[in-house]
């Protein structure tokens, strides 16, 4: 943001006094303003507070029935606890819990595999007691019982035999018969391959016991005594028993015994009580919490319970004692006192004058720091821009006082560092919101703390908000300072350690959504504001340096030539600008339309003349023809007062030629007549008033000269070339007002030459005009005044007489 100019010298001289007060009206009345807001507590503030010791006993003067402030407290909190939590499902864990089930009957399965299964044989012929029997035997028993089998078997009254043994009684003597049995009915073959088959069955069996003994605890004892069709009734069973208690809800932090009571209560388990066991002992392994706590919910439900609760009132007779001497007054009794009208409310001078002058000294450092620090600050305040920044204070200040002290974390005070780097700069918004944070705080001094994160989000959203190029990054600054703010908050009720941790997150959530709030409202006021202020942001600029804008249209459409130069003089502008640390956006934009009058009379200017007589030659007259080139720059105002082109744009139109004098027809006047005045060559002016239009004027004045010169032209030379026309410049008052020293000239010399040899492409030279002209039109050498000719230059404008420099000078 460069330096605002003065009002331009063209306007009435009266103006000026009005404008000087209506700027001190305006900051008056922010002032008013701020001090009015800020003091609002001071107004009627209670002599009798909250902690006040009182000297004498205080009674009710009248029967009364007055809010009891305790007791409604404590219904509104028994209110809180009293509501019933709300949950949320979490399918999540269901798919895990389906998910760890359907691992652990995989293990069960595989083990079961490994074991051989049961039955392993048919079970026509060996029965399913006897098949789990002859696994568990040891070898030596399982040698015997074969034998035992064989002997039975092979034994000429063996149907005797073995209908005289007691089969339900003897588990062992049924294995014997039911083997002796297969042998007498079977071929010797199929009994030996029965028997192979057992044997096989032993060791798998063997085996598998020792990978269960290392496994689930749940299938040690159980699992591989269960058939085939068991245990495929007993997985069914337990898939539906895990998810109907899934279906039920599990809450986080169920104790265990109630979650085995309600497993154990399932109507889907098997029926034997072994299988039952197991299927409860997987069940328990696998359920797992589906049902969390909504705290967001459950919180604002405990809200509303808390404000649907009706304020208790407590009744007082007259004479009642409210407070007896020497006690302390609680918050209780401040609210019936308060109703009584006891608190004995008045004026607090002491504060508001606290306030009164803490504001004065806020305002006297931004004075101080506006005429001294200018330069630092990177901007010189114009009247409209006080009555921005008045509007942005002063509608911060207010926000912040109707929102405390219950709303602090919506306060978005962050927007005042947004919208016054958009303006002006980070610089002059850190020291604004800097000195504004300092008034709230000693306005809401007792709510500090609860302030504090808005206060560093502001202050963070100033320092890094300078003139940003687009409005994503007021965005991003805002999701930076809703951080900021939450992270601040959070540490602080960490600290506190009294604050619960559900509390602390749905207040963060708050302070975020201040941050979001302040970028929102940044956004909103931008455009509205900009309409008000002198100042434009960045994207205002950027919108008014589109070539569709009516004046750009129409200087692209009627002289072209003029829009060529325009844009090599802003690219020279730009470079210098971006060397200097100026405002780059603002000096592109300015210069877009510093020749924009040029559209009025496009013919009387030789870069749009394209081969046509020159109409200078036919007038033949210097008074006539300096009154058209200087009406280029009166009716550029004109022009952009009809478009309602920003102020400070307007600013470009006169102060880049500034009140240099129009050479070439002052020097024709004088060969006609002895009474030429000067005075009536020169522009209207001002001078070039910031940074910013001094480059364009500089730009404007080296663009001929550059494109006079050819490729064979040395750096040394063009250096010299270029410093001779600062040097006209500047001994002709030129940039006495627009804060560039001549160290700045010697910067911006090699910026130009640069630009000039990316863009040179083996132009005519024009050799003798380069060395002896200042194809500006700001100087003329002498020995061209005393001819009898003197014929317009190749430049746009007329030439304008140069003090020849020493070579020292010009090679500064």
């Amino acid at each position: 943001m460069g330096i605002i100019p003065n009002q331009l010298s063209s306007l009435p001289e009266t103006n000026r006094p009005s404008r000087k007060w209506s700027g001190r009206a305006i900051i008056g009345i922010t002032f008013v303003c701020i001090v009015s807001t800020l003091s609002i507590r001071f107004y009627a503030e209670p002599r009798l507070t909250i902690g006040t010791f009182v000297d004498q006993d205080l009674r009710s003067p009248k029967t009364f029935t007055a809010t009891d402030i305790e007791a409604t407290k404590q219904a509104q909190e028994q209110a809180k606890q009293q509501v019933v939590p709300i949950y949320r499902s979490n399918p999540e864990m269901d798919n895990n819990a389906v998910k760890h089930l359907e691992e652990l009957l995989r293990v069960g399965d595989d083990l079961r595999i490994s074991s051989g299964n049961l039955p392993y044989v048919d079970r026509k012929i060996l029965s399913d007691e006897v098949q789990r029997y002859l696994r568990r035997l040891s070898d030596p028993e399982w040698a015997q019982l074969q034998d035992k089998a064989y002997r039975l078997a092979n034994n000429s009254n063996n149907q005797n035999s073995i209908s005289s043994v007691n089969k339900e009684q003897d588990i062992a003597a049924l294995a014997i018969i039911e083997l002796s049995l297969y042998k007498i009915s079977a071929p010797a073959s199929d009994y030996q391959s029965l028997i192979n088959r057992i044997t096989d069955i032993r060791r798998a069996y063997a085996m598998t016991q020792e990978k269960v003994a290392k496994g689930p605890a749940m299938f040690r004892d159980r699992l591989l005594e269960m058939t085939n069709e068991d245990w495929e009734n007993n997985k069914k069973l337990i898939r539906q028993g895990l998810l109907d208690l899934q279906a039920s809800g599990i809450v986080i932090g169920l104790p265990d015994s109630m979650l085995r009571q309600r497993i154990v209560n399932l109507r889907n388990l098997p029926t034997n009580e072994e299988h039952r066991a197991m299927a409860i002992s997987i069940l328990s392994a696998t359920v797992q919490p589906n049902l969390t706590i909504d705290y967001v919910g459950t919180t604002e439900r405990a809200i509303k319970a808390s404000e649907s609760v009706q304020t208790q009132k407590i009744f007082l007779r007259a004479g009642d004692l409210i407070v007896k001497g020497g006690e302390k007054i609680t918050e209780r009794q401040f609210v019936i006192l308060d109703e009584l009208k006891l608190t004995q409310r008045q004026v607090n001078l002491m504060g508001v004058s606290l306030m009164v002058g803490s504001t004065a000294i806020a305002f006297a450092i931004l004075g101080y720091a506006h005429r001294r620090w200018q330069y630092f600050l990177k901007v010189k305040l114009h009247t409209k821009d006080f009555l921005n920044l008045g509007i942005v204070c002063a509608g911060n200040a207010l926000a912040a006082v109707l929102m405390a002290p219950h709303m602090f974390f919506f306060v978005p005070l962050a927007s005042m560092g947004l919208i016054i780097g958009s303006f002006y700069s980070s610089r002059l918004a850190l020291l604004i919101t800097s000195l504004t944070s300092i008034l709230i705080g000693i306005a809401i001094s007792s709510d500090l703390l609860a302030l504090s994160p808005v206060l560093i989000g502001a202050i963070i959203a100033a320092a890094i908000t300078d003139r940003p190029l687009t409005r994503s990054h007021l965005a991003a600054t805002g999701l930076l300072v809703a951080v900021v703010q939450a992270a601040v908050y959070t540490a602080i009720a960490i600290l506190g350690g009294a604050t619960p941790p559900v509390l602390i997150l749905i207040t963060a959530l708050k302070y975020a959504s201040g941050g979001l709030i302040s970028a929102i409202a940044a956004l909103g006021a931008i455009p509205y504001l900009e309409h008000l202020s002198y100042a434009l942001t960045p994207f205002r600029l950027a919108e008014l340096a589109n070539l569709d804008r009516p004046l750009l249209r129409r200087l692209v459409t009627e002289t072209p030539g003029t829009f060529q130069h325009t844009l090599f003089v802003a690219n020279l502008a730009e470079a210098a600008a971006r060397e200097l640390g100026a405002d780059t956006t603002l000096v592109r934009t300015g210069t877009l339309y510093h020749d924009i009058g040029k559209t009025l009379k496009p013919e009387y200017f030789i870069e749009n003349q394209m081969g046509q007589p020159n109409p200078h030659d036919i007038l033949n007259d210097p008074w006539l023809s300096a009154q058209i080139v200087k009406e280029h720059v009166s009716g550029g105002i004109k022009l952009a007062q009809k478009y309602h082109l920003p102020k400070m744009l307007q600013a470009f139109i006169p102060e880049h030629q500034g009140t240099i004098t129009i050479s070439y027809f002052y020097c024709q006047a004088q060969k006609r007549s002895n009474y030429a005045i000067e005075s009536e060559f020169r522009y209207a002016g001002p001078i070039p008033q910031s940074r910013e239009t001094g480059i364009v004027m500089l730009a404007d004045a080296c663009e001929a000269a550059l494109r006079s010169l050819g490729t064979e032209t040395t750096l040394e030379a063009a250096k010299t070339l270029l410093m001779r026309i600062f040097k006209a410049r500047w001994d002709d008052g030129q940039l006495k007002d627009c804060s560039l020293s001549w160290e700045d000239l010697d910067r911006i010399a090699p910026v130009f030459i640069k630009v000039w040899q990316e863009r040179n492409h083996g132009r005519i030279k024009y050799p003798h005009l380069a060395e002896k002209l200042d194809p500006s039109g700001s100087a003329l050498p002498d020995h061209l005044c005393k001819t009898d000719k003197c014929k317009p230059s190749k430049s746009a404008e007329p030439l304008a007489e140069q003090t020849v420099a020493s070579k020292e000078i010009a090679l500064k």
